[in-house]
């Protein structure tokens, strides 16, 4: 009897033991609520290991646009690679509490509300244990950047507006000698997220703002603007403008033109004022600004980079009316002439231009004319070669109804790079470079539109099996991060 309860009491002792050598790890933490561009801090991490021992690794995830440093490692090896930073242990250290530091420094470009998450991982009873610490996010810039940097990621999210249709209507009225009220009124479905109205008015005037309907109001020399961060849910938004004269002038009533624009998966969709939402592809849309420009080479703005642009989004045209000295003599014509449908001449042109020969290789066959076959290269452009398989990315850095030839395109815009041109839809699409990282894509636009400043909106494009689709099409597909 006392045998067996003495053995009982043994028993219990090994499990009471047991009990309490269960592994708790406890792990604290102190990273930075906030950062400046280029600022750095040093976060100390506290781990209560326990019983643990053995083989552990400690793994923070940074954002994009911070980056980290060792600074005491407690015996575990360190690395930085691919925004991971990663301390690990061979054997943990014998001591039942040990702390570990690192720098965390944020780039000078960093904006945002970026993502610092932290995991333990370690080895218990040989089973692989994990203790996640709580997601924790780093204000990285000045409160008024962060505001703009919200601001924009409201736009983007109500920026699909796929269904919007919109009305538009201008109404022009004499308040006084050579003095006039204009209102414009937007009648709309279905929008919502960043707008703009942007008026030109002829030169001698001044104007003063009437009514705003929550817009932001500028006047810039002969454009006024209104810019809605978020334009308001009523179906009807009227603004209001009074123009002065400031110089002697006609009381005639003056000539007014203007845009209403707004975001559509992106893309900035632009109707003259007195319009309705034109009824035509999406990439044409870029046209609509100005319909009688056919001829003209224009850009495409879609991209928000920084505050200036949040404040001023534009589909700007690149040179509609290009001087004559701008342009050699002996391509002048072929500027004009080289249409996806030629015009008949008054002279035939049959010597100049034979007919392809049956041996003549397919990429001098692909000729622009094609309309229906989408990314056809002319062989008068300088290609970058690419496999038409898979998603992958591209810049666009002009689009138009002519196909200039390759040294024309180069002197009007004093580009040097690689191009393809594309004809979709009746437009020609000129893009550059091959990237299967939309990151790449992103930077790659960026270092043009710095690099060549007659592009005014140079944007990224994305392609699956060579069918263009959507950028966030392109990044569901590969389970990648949009990046501004």
């Amino acid at each position: 009897m006392i045998k067996t309860l003495l053995f009982g009491l043994n028993v219990f002792g090994f499990l009471l033991i047991g009990f309490f050598q269960k592994s708790e790890v406890i792990i604290t933490h102190t990273p930075p609520e906030k950062l400046k561009p280029g600022q750095e801090a040093v976060v100390t991490v506290e781990i209560d290991k326990s019983t643990v021992s053995g083989f552990a690794k400690y793994q923070i995830t940074l954002g994009d646009g911070l980056t980290a440093e060792m600074v005491e490692s407690a015996g575990a090896s360190f690395t930085f690679n691919d925004q991971k930073a990663k301390f690990i242990w061979m054997a943990l250290p014998d001591a039942k509490k040990f702390t570990i530091k690192y720098r965390i420094i944020a780039d000078k470009t960093a904006l945002g509300n970026l993502s610092l998450d932290s995991r333990f991982s370690y080895i218990y009873e040989n089973e692989r244990k994990n203790y996640d610490l709580p997601d924790h996010k780093i204000a990285v810039g000045e409160a008024s950047a962060l505001a703009a940097n919200q601001i924009k990621s409201s736009i983007q999210d109500k920026a699909s507006n796929k269904s919007a249709t919109i009305v538009s209507d201008r109404q022009i009225t004499s308040v006084g000698i050579n003095q006039w009220k204009v209102d414009l009124t937007i009648q709309k479905s279905g929008l919502q997220g960043f707008a703009k109205i942007e008026e030109n008015i002829p030169n001698g005037y001044t104007v003063i703002d009437l009514k705003s309907s929550s817009a932001v109001f500028s006047l810039d020399d002969t454009k006024v603007k209104y810019i809605w961060y978020d334009i308001p849910e009523n179906e009807t938004v009227t603004v209001s403008y009074k123009m002065l004269p400031v110089i002697a002038m006609d009381a005639t009533t003056p000539k007014i033109d203007g845009y209403f624009s707004y975001l559509k998966d992106e893309e900035t969709i632009t109707i003259p004022i007195g319009e309705t939402t034109p009824e035509i592809a999406q990439d044409e849309e870029i046209l609509a600004a100005n319909p009688d420009t056919s001829s003209a080479i224009i850009t495409d703005a879609k991209s928000i980079d920084n505050e200036e642009d949040i404040a001023d989004i534009t589909v700007p045209a690149i040179n509609e009316n290009p001087k004559s000295e701008d342009i050699p003599k002996t391509e002048k014509s072929t500027a004009v002439d080289k249409k996806p449908e030629p015009k008949p001449e008054p002279k035939p042109k049959a010597e100049e231009t034979p007919k392809p020969e049956t041996k003549q290789p397919a990429s001098q066959n692909a000729t622009a004319d094609n309309s229906t076959n989408k990314g056809r290269t002319d062989a008068n452009i300088v290609n970058v070669p690419e496999p038409e398989t898979g998603v992958y990315y591209r810049v666009q850095i002009a689009a138009g109804k002519n196909n200039l030839k390759t040294d024309l395109f180069a002197k009007l815009y004093n580009f040097s790079e690689g191009y393809k041109l594309e004809n979709m839809d009746g437009l020609f699409k000129y893009t550059t470079g091959y990237h299967q990282v939309y990151k790449a894509a992103r930077d790659g636009r960026v270092r043009i539109t710095a690099k060549y400043d007659k592009f005014k909106g140079p944007f990224v494009t994305a392609y699956n099996d060579g069918e263009r689709i959507t950028v966030q099409e392109a990044l569901m597909i590969t389970s990648q991060k949009w990046f501004q």
